[in-house]
This record gives C-alpha cells, sequence and structure tokens, in this order.
C-alpha cells in the first residue's frame, strides 16, 4: 500500500484549565529520569533531518521438524525420537485412562491425544494442554464420556497403584459447548507427586447434518476418528495419535500416528490450511452457499472454474469458518505463532464469514486469542496487524481489520473499526519499531493496535483515538489495553497541541531564567505531555519510554514542524534530576505559599526551570526550597505572592482563575 495522507489525532486544548483537577502528575525515580529516552529516539531515526522509516530485519523462515531426519507416516508407530517427549505425568494420566476403560468391559474404547500437543511433539518442543477424544462407537447407548468420567474419582481411590491420587470431574459449561451439544468434560487429575493437570475430554465426532434452513450442525458423537479429524479447522491440529498400552502391568505406552489430512507435509512445508474431504462437492456446496447472496460471492470468486478439489478445499474452509467466525481469528493467531504462511484458500474462504466476524462474534472471545498473540512477541504480533490491515483480499477489495478488531460488546451491540481504505506500511512499520521490547503481551497488542490505526486511511473517520476506543469497546479488552493506546494518543495530541499563550505565572519564571516566555510555555507543554499519569504511570520505565517515542514518532508524521520544535525542547529537558515533590509547594510551611489551583502547574515550572538552569539538587522539601531561593533569588521573585494574588494578598488575579463550565454558569444565573 502507497503512503496516505498523515492521521489526524483527536484534538488537545491548549488551554490549562482543560485539564482534568484530580489527575496526578507521576513522580520521577529517585535517581533521576529525563523526560523521555533521547537515545532511544536516535536509534530509532526519530530525531534529526531523517528521510524515511526504518526498516525491518529480515523474517525468521518457518520451522521444520527435525530437519525431516526422524520418519514418520501415517497408521504407523510414533517413533521414540517423538515419544520421549511426552512427559511423564502425561503418560501416567494415559495408562490410568486406559486401564481403567479395559476394566469397564465396554469393548474396544480408543482413547486419542489430538489438538496442538502432536504438532509440539513433531516441533521438538515438550507439549502441554492435554485433549484427549474417545471413541464409544461400540459401546452401548447409554455410555457416555459423562457417565465413564463420573467413575474416575472412585477408580482412583481403588487403584492408587497406578500413580493417580484424586480425580476431580467438571462439565464444561462454554457457550460453545452448549451450543455444539457436546458431550464434553474436563478432568483434574492429581498424581501422587501432587502434580495437577487439566484435561479435555470429548468424544470422536463424526458425520455432521442439518435441518433445511439451518446453519446449526448436527453432530454424531459416536464417529470415526478420520470423521472427528475433519471437523477440526486446521491440518496441523487434525493430527491424532491412538493411545495403546500391552496387556502386562510394566507394559510402557505406544502411539499410532494418524494423520488423515495432510497435516504432516503442512507442518513440514509452514502452511495452515483447513482439512478438507476428498469427495461430495456437491453437497458440501449446498451447506455452504444457502443464499443468493452466497451464490453470488461463489461467483465473483470464480470458484467454478476452480479443479474439484481446490473448489472443495475453499467451499470447505468456508464451511469451517462458517460453524464458528472465530476460527479466522485462530488462524492468524497459529500464523503469529508459528511464523507459517496461510494457504490461499483461506483468503477465497474469509469473504463467506466476514459480517458474522465483525457483528455476531462476541468481543471478548477474540480478545482473549489477541492476548495470545502480544504473547508471542514483538516481530509475530506486529506482523499480524501488518497483515489485517495491508491484505487485500475478495471481489471487494476487502481487509480483515474492521472485522477483527470489534466485536459484539458486553450488551452485545456490535461496535468494530470503520472500513480500513488505505494504509502506509513503511509509516507503521518505522512507528510499530518503537514497541520492540516491550514484553507485557496487553500492552503490546494495544500499542501496536494504536499503531497501525493512526497508520491507516478509514472509512468516513479522521480521528484514530476514537477508532481506537471504539474497536476496544467491541473487544471487550482489559484496562490495561485500553489505557495504552489512549495514553498514546493522549500524549501525541498534547504534543501537537497549540502552545498556551504565557501568562503571569509563566512570565515571572521566563524572567527568573532569563528566556522569552513562548519558550518556556512549549518546554512545560512537552513536559507535562510526556508525563503519564493513573496506572500508567506505574508500568516499567523501559515500557514507558517505548510509548513516549511511539507519541512522538505520530507527532513527527502528522506535524513535522511541531516536531521539529518539540525535539529541541526535549533535548534541554533530556536532563536527567531528582524529581520535583509537591510538598515544597504545599507545605504551609513552605517559604511561599502557592495557591492549590496553581500548584500543579508551578511544580511542571520547576522542572522545567530546573532543569534550564542546570541544577541538578534536589528539590524535596521546604528547606531545599529555601536554600534555592538563597542560591538562585530570581526563583524567589517568580514565586512571590504578588504573581498570583491581588493587592490584597489574598484573591487570586482574575486571569489565573479557573474558568467555570458554561453549563454551571448558565444554571446559576436562572
Amino acid at each position: 500500500a502507497g503512503r496516505t495522507a498523515p492521521r489526524r489525532m483527536a484534538a488537545a486544548s491548549p488551554a490549562r484549565s482543560a485539564e482534568p483537577p484530580a489527575v496526578k502528575r507521576p513522580r520521577l525515580s529517585a535517581e533521576g529520569r529525563p523526560a523521555m529516552d533521547l537515545d532511544r529516539l536516535r536509534r530509532l531515526g526519530l530525531l534529526g533531518d531523517v528521510k524515511g522509516w526504518p526498516t525491518w530485519p529480515e523474517a525468521k523462515k518457518p520451522q521444520i521438524i527435525d530437519g525431516g531426519a526422524v520418519a514418520v507416516a501415517h497408521g504407523e508407530l510414533l517413533p521414540s525420537a517423538y515419544s520421549q517427549r511426552v512427559p511423564e505425568w502425561d503418560e501416567r494420566i494415559l495408562r490410568f485412562l486406559l486401564v481403567f476403560l479395559k476394566e469397564q468391559d465396554l469393548g474396544e474404547v480408543s482413547v486419542f491425544i489430538n489438538g496442538g500437543y502432536i504438532r509440539d511433539l513433531l516441533l521438538g518442543k515438550e507439549p502441554d494442554d492435554l485433549d484427549l477424544s474417545l471413541c464409544l462407537r461400540d459401546c452401548p447407548a447409554h455410555v457416555t464420556v459423562g457417565t465413564l468420567l463420573n467413575l474416575l474419582p472412585a477408580f482412583a481411590e481403588q487403584r492408587s497403584d497406578l500413580g493417580i491420587r484424586e480425580v476431580k470431574i467438571a462439565t464444561i459449561l462454554s457457550n460453545e459447548s452448549k451450543d455444539k451439544q457436546l458431550d464434553t468434560f474436563k478432568g483434574h487429575f492429581t498424581d501422587i507427586s501432587d502434580r495437577k493437570t487439566e484435561v479435555d475430554v470429548m468424544p470422536t465426532i463424526g458425520e455432521e447434518t442439518y435441518e433445511e434452513g439451518s446453519r446449526t450442525p448436527i453432530r454424531d458423537q459416536r464417529g470415526t476418528p478420520e470423521a472427528d479429524a475433519l471437523r477440526r479447522d486446521l491440518t496441523i491440529g487434525a493430527l491424532l495419535l491412538r493411545v495403546n498400552v500391552g496387556d502386562a502391568p510394566d507394559a510402557g505406552l505406544s502411539y499410532t500416528f494418524l494423520d488423515f489430512y495432510g497435516g504432516l507435509e503442512d507442518l513440514q512445508r509452514g502452511v495452515l490450511r483447513s482439512p478438507a474431504p476428498a469427495s461430495g462437492l456437491k453437497e458440501v456446496r449446498s451447506v455452504v452457499l444457502q443464499g443468493e447472496s452466497e451464490e453470488r460471492l461463489a461467483d465473483s470468486l470464480g470458484l467454478a472454474k476452480l479443479e474439484e478439489d481446490a473448489a472443495m478445499q475453499v467451499l470447505w474452509w468456508a464451511k469451517i469458518l462458517t460453524d464458528d467466525p472465530l476460527r479466522v481469528c485462530r488462524a492468524l493467531r497459529f500464523m503469529a505463532k508459528l511464523n507459517f504462511s496461510l494457504h490461499p484458500a483461506f483468503w477465497q474462504a474469509t469473504p463467506f464469514v466476514m459480517n458474522a466476524l465483525r457483528s455476531k462474534v462476541a468481543g471478548g472471545r477474540k480478545f482473549t486469542e489477541y492476548v495470545k498473540i502480544g504473547g508471542y512477541g514483538f516481530r509475530a504480533c506486529a506482523e499480524f496487524f501488518e497483515l489485517a490491515f495491508s491484505r487485500t483480499f475478495g471481489p471487494e477489495n476487502s481487509r480483515l481489520a474492521s472485522a477483527l478488531f470489534g466485536g459484539q460488546d458486553g450488551k452485545s451491540v456490535a461496535k468494530s473499526l470503520s472500513e480500513v481504505r488505505g494504509f502506509d506500511c513503511e509509516l507503521y512499520r518505522g512507528l510499530a519499531l518503537t514497541l520492540d521490547g516491550v514484553d507485557e503481551a496487553p500492552i503490546l497488542f494495544g500499542g501496536l493496535l494504536a499503531t497501525a490505526i493512526f497508520s491507516a486511511e478509514m472509512q468516513g473517520s479522521e480521528n484514530a483515538s476514537s477508532e481506537f476506543s471504539r474497536a476496544c469497546d467491541g473487544m471487550c479488552v482489559s484496562n490495561v489495553m485500553r489505557e495504552t493506546g489512549s495514553a498514546v494518543f493522549q500524549a501525541a495530541a498534547r504534543l501537537g497541541a497549540a502552545t498556551v499563550t504565557p501568562g503571569p505565572v509563566e512570565r515571572a519564571f521566563a524572567e527568573a531564567c532569563g528566556i522569552p516566555a513562548e519558550d518556556l510555555c512549549l518546554h512545560v507543554q512537552v513536559w507535562e505531555a510526556v508525563q503519564f499519569t493513573g496506572a500508567v504511570a506505574q508500568w516499567p520505565t523501559e515500557t514507558l519510554d517505548a510509548l513516549r517515542a511511539l507519541a512522538f514518532g505520530m507527532l513527527r508524521s502528522s506535524d513535522p514542524q511541531k516536531a521539529a520544535a518539540v525535539e529541541r525542547s526535549l533535548e534541554l529537558l533530556s536532563r536527567p534530576r531528582p524529581p520535583v515533590r509537591g510538598a515544597t509547594v504545599g507545605s504551609p510551611a513552605a517559604p511561599r505559599q502557592v495557591p492549590p489551583v496553581l500548584r500543579r502547574l508551578v511544580i511542571s515550572l520547576l522542572e522545567v526551570c530546573l532543569r534550564v538552569q542546570g541544577i541538578d539538587s534536589p528539590l524535596e522539601s521546604v528547606e531545599d526550597l529555601a536554600q534555592l531561593f538563597v542560591t538562585w533569588p530570581a526563583l524567589g521573585n517568580a514565586m512571590d505572592g504578588s504573581v498570583w494574588f491581588e493587592a490584597d494578598g489574598k484573591t487570586l488575579k482574575e486571569e489565573l482563575r479557573p474558568v467555570r463550565p458554561q453549563g454551571k454558569a448558565k444554571h446559576k444565573a436562572k
């Protein structure tokens, strides 16, 4: 995408009375900190007469399982190079379940490990999150996963020799499970070493059928392993391991590898693709294309011109996404986690679910996926946003961003980003690099979302801050994520706001410093703009420096001339010194009495003026202030009561009095 027009931020009023009176100025650390880490800005090329933006390093290559050195194939035993990575506590649970099932005299009940567990084994990682499926095809109708698992607590008491001390069973009552009417349970296993492990257990799901006019599938809960694998959203998550144990008491476990849909090859190639059946295109087409709008969309995508297997891949993936549009977010999450690429069929299937993804999915479910993406680190998270905002697809050249970032809020009201019409990748990458090194997932994700919105041209919107806020509302995000973007946009807007006209207080301090009052007002504006407040002020210093750098980068893009003036001010304010304590001007024992309404301003003026004068001595008590008046008499004159009081020495000068809200004034006049 080419460069778009600079984004506009919400305007920040230059009037000091617009500042919330309850907001507290954050304190610097005792050893002193500069207003902003200029070294970070220099490293990123955000200072001086810089052309363009920094570039990103080369992307890492997809991970390959052991370089293909150890062969594994469908229907064969898993080689020991992989099976030895199964943790002993998981093997203890698996053996316990297999022995239990044998003693129930139900015939053959196969136990399968499924999901990302097998993927991680093949990638050489220690797996976690053990998910199991039980095949109950040969069992009587009254035997379900629930009836079996409810017997486990008593069995654990009877067979302590199996190494499981306690089992607790809980029904999984998520809305998704309710909607799907699945016989799904969670087992909480405690072994003899007191290690606690959660295991999700469900039946193998078979063929899905649909009632006329309904998209909600009716699921056969006594399906085959192959049918169960087909309903998974990605082939690399459709891999299965059938767990076996010999008859001898000390027999070890073995694992039969099952790959019905090419997941191993996709894992080796670094490709994300949905499983797809080998036949039945006509039936699948009738399920997915249930109305004229879907038929027109299929025609515009050219599905009729595709080979049958390619058309099946697109339509089956569209069916999977239609069943649960959140699977779009999941596919993108695995892309970010594994650094894999999306199969081209994804971009042909996704148009079928864009509206549902935008307005029908609970925002909280999306946010759960996004926090995980934030936890994968800067590069993965940054590339996720670039793809979401820049990649166009479908007959309308859609972008994922407007459907991804938003959803149904807590009151089931759909709120999301406006449509993205343009995206400046170069600007985005340059600004995003300011966040490289931020470790907190919601802060990284929130900061990059704010960066992407700022770098985009949104349909019918000029305010990046309001777009960010609406997306946060729709996604039901955490306070931390919301505060991240809000703090950045507020800092950028304050840096770019018109500088206030000097009043008597500013003129008095400027005279004491020997600098123009207008310059002093700019320094104070910059100082206050980069001082975060509230909970944000307590975040790690490195994180705050990253957010300040991002805010300055936004200003540099939207108003280069103002950024140049701010840069000169930042150079002066970069001098580290101990913070000015509020007690120096707020105590009744202070050598100069500062009216409460002016204390915040005076503290900011002191922070700036001490740096202008190169004074590093602390200002933490009334004694420090009194000594400062001795060494710098001009400051005492600047803080004399005549600067802010009328001749009676008590009444605040009219121009310094807070401006009353218009609404209250009118009410009082009545």
